[in-house]
């Protein structure tokens, strides 16, 4: 390695050299310019694929949309029945939860150190509030569904 007399490093300008060192700004300022640019593009970029996305949502719910309105203009006579049943099983999701939370506290210990304990856990809770989430998930939105007056 090549040391110079004054301490710096080989390729770089002396420091008493005012050409050097401003030519060496200009370098670098155009270095950061076009870092800036790159920048700029791929915001654009990002811009550009969030607007898709959000196009491709919108169209994804006006269809769902579209979906459930056909769906209670055939089985409006359903929609009662399901604003019951959603409550009903809304109690039923409240009482599960609440036996799996009490089941928690009371067997935490044999949780952590037991894989036995751990298995029969979610065998015992998972599956049902699995299925049970998903009933509701169906049942939520049709409930919430105004009946359509008979034209």
């Amino acid at each position: 390695m090549d040391i110079t007399p004054t301490g710096q490093a080989p390729g770089l300008p002396a420091s008493n050299d005012p050409v050097a060192l401003l030519n060496l700004m200009v370098n670098l300022q155009s270095q950061t310019i076009e870092l800036q640019r790159q920048m700029l593009e791929n915001q654009r970029q990002q811009l550009e694929m969030i607007r898709e996305t959000t196009q491709v949502a919108r169209e994804q719910r006006a269809r769902q949309m579209a979906d459930l309105e056909r769906w209670q203009t055939s089985h409006g006579d359903v929609l009662d029945t399901c604003k019951e049943s959603l409550g009903k099983l809304e109690q039923v999701h409240s009482t599960l939860i609440r036996d799996l939370t009490d089941y928690v506290a009371e067997y935490h210990d044999n949780l952590v150190d037991g894989d036995f304990a751990l298995s029969d856990f979610v065998d015992r809770f998972g599956p049902r509030l699995a299925h049970l989430n998903t009933m509701l998930a169906v049942l939520r939105p049709l409930a919430a569904a105004q009946k359509k007056p008979n034209t």
